[in-house]
């Protein structure tokens, strides 16, 4: 808007209470495709695509994702959902995400520990990577909270599953979540979101492997 960037907090909360999020998606999707389809994005970059609740337990989502099958080859492409757009119709959601997933998609679990059903979710669901909630995250720091997200964390990485840890905005915090067994981090540390696709991006959602060495 007037040419700066419109944050999230800004525009989810109008989105959900005009109940606009599967028109939001299918625009993200759209843009998404155009910018695959112009080969604005490098090749065996990874894309990742925030879905809500509603759109995830449509009955169409899997023909608006079909758009993509032709890049799957190329592309490692991921579609996150959070733990929360899931409580109502989780059976739904699994057997939708189960579909994507069998085509190729990859499926993360975001914001994973912002709710109250973080497990119960994750061991039910058709889940590739789970990405800790920034509240999880920088427990890491607090001794007294650091133990249970570091089991949790084990617990994870022994089931099969990738881990990403959000919200990595300084040094100490990176530190402790690659101590925890994370190796991939989200955040501002790491790379800020762009506002559009480029050729030089790592990826769409700034999630990165943690370096070998320190960050000066």
């Amino acid at each position: 808007q007037d040419g700066e960037l419109i944050q999230p907090s800004n525009i989810f909360p109008v989105v959900e209470a005009r109940r606009l999020e599967v028109e939001l998606d299918r625009a993200v999707i759209r843009k998404v495709l155009d910018d695959l389809e112009r080969g604005v994005v490098r090749l065996g970059t990874g894309v990742s695509i925030n879905l809500s609740g509603p759109t995830v337990v449509h009955d169409q989502v899997c023909n608006w994702m079909s758009g993509f099958e032709p890049f799957l080859k190329d592309y490692r492409i991921m579609i996150e959902v959070t733990e929360t757009a899931l409580i109502t119709q989780i059976g739904l959601a699994n057997d939708n995400l189960s579909r994507l997933r069998t085509r190729g998609f990859d499926i993360a679990l975001d914001d994973f520990g912002s709710g109250y059903s973080s497990v119960r979710y994750l061991a039910s669901m058709p889940v590739d990577v789970v990405k800790f909630d920034i509240s999880l995250v920088q427990s890491l720091q607090d001794r007294n909270q650091a133990n249970i997200v570091i089991h949790l964390a084990q617990m994870i990485l022994e089931s099969g599953h990738h881990l990403v840890a959000e919200g990595i905005q300084d040094q100490a915090t990176l530190e402790s979540a690659r101590a925890a067994g994370f190796a991939r981090g989200q955040g501002k540390l790491i790379g800020r979101p762009a506002q559009r696709a480029a050729l030089q991006r790592v990826s769409f959602d700034n999630v990165a492997r943690f370096p070998n060495d320190r960050i000066a």
